[in-house]
């Protein structure tokens, strides 16, 4: 402000006395301590400028008044001299002068001497002056217009910027144009003109002045930048960009340019030019939080939500009452389903700017997903009361009042528009419908297109789940295909591609649920030739690979409309097309390449079949492969149609989900009495065999001992082999081309299969894995050739460095994670929490593997996630980079069991027999074996060991003295399904490990 008002000074001296030099700088202190008898009228002309801004802008006292005189050691009679000679040029001025009135009164009233004196009669008298020169001249100014404007550019420039400072933009724009009048081609004047232009939202009128400048000065940066930000307001992304790219040739360090290119890429969903954009702007500027906020934009529209959230948390770190930060904070936990983080997150928006209808909005989401749906109503109320036609929240409203049973009178009450329109209190499927139809009145067909059609499909999503849960679904099925029809009026292929795509999903569903398979296969051809244009189009390979994945659903629906056709060698062609693609995305560079009927063929034999199960959004199919059919067997239903079989497995994954949500926070066990997840384990098993009628599956299997399952989607996570009688020796694969590829690996060459790679329960943040010293000791006394990362040891460098050392085994006694929304961040844990990412691991050639073992992972889904593309995991990580065979669970053992089952596993290996046989033996023998028998096997085991080995020792005698304390003998302590139904092995049978 000080610097300002030295220039306005300067600009209104140089109008008052003529003078179009530049005044000379302040006065500087004088060395040799004299007092100076003499200066000239220019530089006593500035001490006054500072006297009067030091007064004015800092509120110098009288004090601070002497001791700056004092200090420049000034002659006062000549600075009055020259004080009284100012005062009379000041009042022969015909220029008005009322704030420099008021400004030398202002240091008049300070009462430091004849300084003061001089000045407050000088002041006063100008402003008697200028107050009988106003009186006098009313009316004469009002005829004469712009005859007192002074004729000098400059100090309109100057006084536009004043305005301009002070908030006066339309002022300042008048300055400017007067100004121009002046002079034309003062750039100056066009840049500030179309900066202040900005800032009234005149953004096409900005562009012309910004134009102009650039006309006159094609390398002001300032002015491109301006122009970009005007044509970014304008929804002109392509034009602001080069805008943008104009100033940056100009300043390649201009952060402006960088964070505006950014944000306009954000809006063209180039999210991964943006980030770089932004990431440049960063690097000039770190303390940007705009820049990281939309740099956080842009990597949740990517789904690295994870990153998003830590650009938005940088952000906040510089500024903590940033909203949209906050805001776009909680939309990416809702993504990650931390819904009571997001909640925090969006409250803490809502709290700096209450009228934000989209933090409300998700804010509402989130409590509906964590089933506070009278909340969620409330918060989506709140919403509607600031924006109506907010379609979002109409429709997460809706999905509120479908599953709350009763309204809250409270919250009802609380609520604006529900006490205006009582009929918003209704529940249920048709208080769903009052919601959607009640957002229609303020979403138009023709004002508000994208909405409109979102509500149609919302009302038509709840017709077909209503008539999903009813038993005579057909009108309501009906119902729904008059509203997605109603949808795509607006949702059309040109405007909203995508969308138009989900609505052609919608519509595809429920006419196969209406068996009315023409109309589907004629709306599967439209979306697909739509789906392949948009991938053809699409330049990022990020957002092609996320439009794939997000589509996937048309890739099954394919399978559905072969089935009904009943071309089944098709459908299981078609099946595993989309699962390889899907595998291929995620697995980053793994071909999908998918083998026909003949070539699958090549997994079969006499004994061996497979059992293929496939989920559609609209059905679930199995497939039965066996090698004497010519053509794969489809489960045909009896009781239960696909739709109807799928609506209950979601039904039960949805539990399941919640179960064991709780079993692993410890939240289930509300009382003595309440049963947790894992006692309700063999109950709900039970009820997925029913589901997927393992029954029928089994009466198809003849002659069949081995059993290939390939599971699909969510399916992945459930211990499928534990359905099925213990007659059959089950493995798993992620697809028939991986068994198809590890087919050819060569096991007659298996000079390396005695050498172990053993990783040791690295020390990191998760929890103490108790026996695993034990196994890892237990093991290497079965592989004499081995080679041991300890616990400390076991880094990534070091494990990196040993992986592709041509070992044959490796065991790794460890902790998992699966990553859900970038399956190629899932990771091992370990020591000095370094992790081993999917990412690292494909990146090596593990063909010499014949066996990977993750005993102690949780290689599943442990969130409340629903898989709609494929499972991609640790397993098919290793084994798309050749490994023959992984040994996983599903979910954390207790620790003792894993360690006995490991010793079982690997003894029965040494053996000779197959690692699919060895591992169904050894979780036989853990299912079934008494106190009494493990009493006699700890014996025995301890009788081998030498009498120097400690560690093993105490481990078996601790054992064995537990149960002889146990008087039942004939006991099963580990029959239940939680210690060996998680055990699984990927890969395909062979006949043994020589």
């Amino acid at each position: 402000m000080l610097k300002r008002l030295w220039r306005w000074l300067k600009s209104l001296f140089r109008q008052i006395f003529g003078r179009k030099q530049p005044i000379s700088p302040p006065l500087a202190a004088q060395e040799t301590g004299e007092i100076r008898n003499e200066l000239t009228d220019a530089e006593y002309e500035s001490l006054f400028i500072q006297l009067l801004a030091g007064v004015h802008e800092e509120g110098w006292s009288r004090g601070r008044v002497k001791a700056f005189l004092d200090g420049k050691r000034i002659n006062q009679a000549h600075l009055l001299e020259w004080l009284r000679g100012f005062g009379d040029r000041l009042l022969a001025s015909p220029t008005a002068n009322d704030e420099l009135a008021r400004r030398i009164i202002k240091l008049g009233e300070l009462g430091v001497g004849e300084v003061s004196d001089f000045a407050d009669d000088i002041g006063r008298r100008l402003l008697r002056r200028e107050e009988e020169t106003n009186r006098r001249g009313a009316e004469d100014a009002e005829e004469e217009g712009e005859k007192n404007i002074t004729d000098d550019a400059e100090a309109w420039l100057d006084q536009g910027n004043e305005q301009f400072e002070a908030g006066d933009f339309a002022g300042a724009i008048a300055s400017y144009d007067n100004a121009l009048k002046i002079k034309p081609d003062y750039h100056e004047a066009w840049k500030n003109r179309g900066i202040a232009l900005n800032w009234l939202q005149q953004y096409e009128q900005a562009i012309l002045s910004c134009d102009n400048a650039l006309k006159i000065k094609p390398d002001d940066h300032e002015a491109w930048i301006q122009r970009g930000f005007a044509l970014r307001q304008l929804g002109k992304y392509e034009e602001a960009i080069l805008s943008c790219d104009n100033a940056l040739k100009i300043k390649p360090d201009y952060y402006e340019a960088w964070k505006n290119r950014g944000i306009a890429l954000n809006w063209l969903q180039r999210y991964e030019q943006a980030i770089l954009s932004c990431g440049n702007a960063l690097n000039i500027k770190p303390d940007d939080s705009e820049a990281w906020t939309h740099q956080g934009f842009a990597l949740r529209q990517l789904g690295k939500y994870e990153e998003a959230i830590l650009s938005c948390d940088n952000a906040l770190k510089i500024k903590p009452d940033y909203h949209e930060a906050w805001k776009n904070r909680g939309i990416a936990l809702n993504w990650l389903q931390r819904y009571e983080q997001a909640i925090l997150s969006c409250g803490n928006a809502l709290n700096i700017k209450p009228d934000d209808s989209e933090a409300w909005t998700h804010q509402g989401f989130a409590l509906c997903q964590l089933e506070k749906y009278e909340e969620a109503i409330l918060s989506c109320d709140n919403a509607l009361k600031i924006k109506p036609d907010e379609h979002e929240a109409w429709i997460h409203r809706g999905l509120a009042v479908r599953n709350s049973v009763s309204f809250n009178q409270f919250l009802a009450f609380s609520s604006a528009i529900a006490k205006i329109n009582p009929h918003l209190n209704q529940r249920g499927y048709q208080g769903e419908l009052i919601s959607y139809k009640e957002g229609l009145k303020y979403c138009h067909q023709h004002t508000h297109p994208e909405s409109w059609g979102k509500l149609h499909q919302a009302i038509g999503n709840a017709h077909y789940f209503r008539g999903r849960g009813d038993s005579h679904p057909r009108s309501y099925w009906y119902k729904a295909v008059k509203s997605y029809n109603e949808a795509l009026q607006t949702l059309t292929a040109e405007d909203f591609p995508e969308l138009h795509l989900k609505i052609l999903q919608n519509l595809i569903h429920v006419q196969l649920d209406l068996g009315e398979t023409a109309k589907a296969e004629e709306l599967q051809r439209r979306g697909t030739d739509l789906l392949r244009r948009l991938l053809d189009e699409c330049k990022s390979s990020e957002k092609k690979k996320q439009l794939a994945l997000k589509f996937a659903g048309f890739q099954q629906l394919t399978v559905d409309l072969a089935i009904q056709s009943e071309n089944f060698c098709t459908a299981l062609e078609l099946a595993e097309q989309g699962k390889n693609a899907c595998l291929s995305w995620l697995l980053a560079g793994w071909s999908d390449d998918s083998p026909k009927w003949e070539e699958m063929k090549q997994l079969l034999n006499p004994h061996t079949a497979i059992v293929y199960w496939h989920l559609s959004p609209a059905a679930l199919h199995t497939f039965i492969l066996k090698h004497n059919t010519p053509s794969p067997i489809v489960l045909r239903e009896t009781l239960l149609t696909p739709a109807q079989r799928l609506y209950n497995f979601e039904t039960w994954v949805k539990t399941w989900n919640e179960e064991y949500a709780n079993f692993r926070k410890g939240k289930d066990k509300q009382s003595q009495d309440a049963k947790t997840w894992r006692d309700n384990l063999p109950a709900m098993l039970d009820e997925l065999g029913k589901i997927l009628d393992i029954n029928a599956i089994v009466s198809q299997l003849s002659d069949i001992t081995q059993l290939i399952l390939i599971p699909h989607r969510d399916l992945h996570r459930f211990p499928l082999h534990a359905l099925f009688p213990p007659q059959f020796t089950i493995s798993y694969l992620p697809s028939i081309q991986l068994g198809l590829i590890s087919q050819t690996h060569n096991e007659n060459q298996l000079s390396n299969q005695h050498q172990l790679l053993s990783i040791e329960h690295p020390e990191n943040p998760y929890p103490t894995l108790e026996f695993a010293q034990v196994e890892s000791e237990a093991i290497c006394r079965i592989f004499p050739h081995n080679t041991r990362k300890r616990s400390e040891e076991a880094t990534k460098a070091a494990v990196i460095n040993a992986l592709p050392q041509g070992y044959g085994i490796l065991h790794f006694t460890g902790h998992g994670e699966y990553n859900f929304h970038n399956p190629a961040l899932s990771h091992l844990a370990l020591a000095d929490e370094d992790k081993l990412k999917l990412t690292d691991i494909r990146d090596y050639d593990l063909h010499s593997y014949q066996l990977v073992c993750l005993a102690a992972c949780e290689t599943a889904i442990t969130g409340n996630y629903t898989i709609t593309t494929e499972y991609v995991g640790l397993v098919s990580g290793f084994m798309s980079c050749g490994v023959a065979s992984v040994v996983s669970t599903l979910w954390t053992v207790e620790s003792a069991a894993s360690a006995l089952v490991m010793i079982q596993f690997y003894q029965q290996l040494q053996q000779g027999k197959s690692k699919v046989v060895a591992l169904a033996e050894a979780t036989q023998w853990l299912r079934n074996v008494t106190n009494g028998e493990l009493a006699q096997w700890y014996a025995e085991e301890i009788a081998k060991l030498p009498e120097n080995e400690v560690i093993l020792r105490r481990f078996l005698l601790n054992h064995l003295n537990n149960i002889k304390n146990q008087p039942e003998t004939c006991n099963k302590p580990y029959n239940h399904p939680y210690f060996w139904a998680a055990f699984t092995i990927t890969g395909i049978f062979s006949s043994c490990n020589h």
